[in-house]
C-alpha cells in the first residue's frame, strides 16, 4: 500500500471517528487552486478544519510536526477562503490536527492545534 493510499485510509478513519462523537461532516477534502484542507466539520456550533496526519512509523517523527508554519498558514489562507465562498464570517472557528497511526489503528485528535492569525 502507497502513502497516498495509507492517508486515504487515515482520513476515512477520521470521518468515522467524526460521526462516531456526533460531529456533522460539512466537507471532506475541500480544494481551490491554492490547497487542500483535509475535513471540515461542525462541533458545538463551531466550524473545525482539520488537517488529517496518517503514520506507519516515527521515522520522519511525530504526524503534528509535519504540520509546520508554512503549512498552518496555508490551512488558514484555504479556511478564509471557505468562509468566505459559503458567507460564514462570524462564525467561531477553530484548526485541528488529528495523527492517525496506522498500525496501531488509533487516532489522537488535537482540538485548538493552531490558531488563525
Amino acid at each position: 500500500m502507497d502513502d497516498y493510499e495509507i492517508g486515504m485510509l487515515g482520513e476515512e478513519a477520521v470521518a468515522c471517528y467524526l460521526d462516531r462523537i456526533n460531529c456533522h461532516i460539512l466537507e471532506r477534502n475541500f480544494r481551490t487552486r491554492s490547497g487542500e484542507i483535509d475535513i471540515i466539520f461542525e462541533e458545538s456550533g463551531c466550524i473545525v478544519f482539520g488537517e488529517v496526519k496518517t503514520r506507519r512509523s516515527f521515522k520522519y517523527g511525530r504526524p503534528l510536526e509535519s504540520v509546520n508554519h508554512k503549512k498552518r498558514l496555508k490551512i488558514i489562507s484555504l479556511a478564509k477562503e471557505y468562509m468566505f465562498k459559503y458567507r460564514l464570517g462570524e462564525s467561531k472557528i477553530r484548526f485541528d490536527v488529528f495523527e492517525v497511526f496506522y498500525y496501531e489503528r488509533k487516532i489522537r485528535h488535537i482540538r485548538n492545534a493552531f490558531f488563525s492569525i
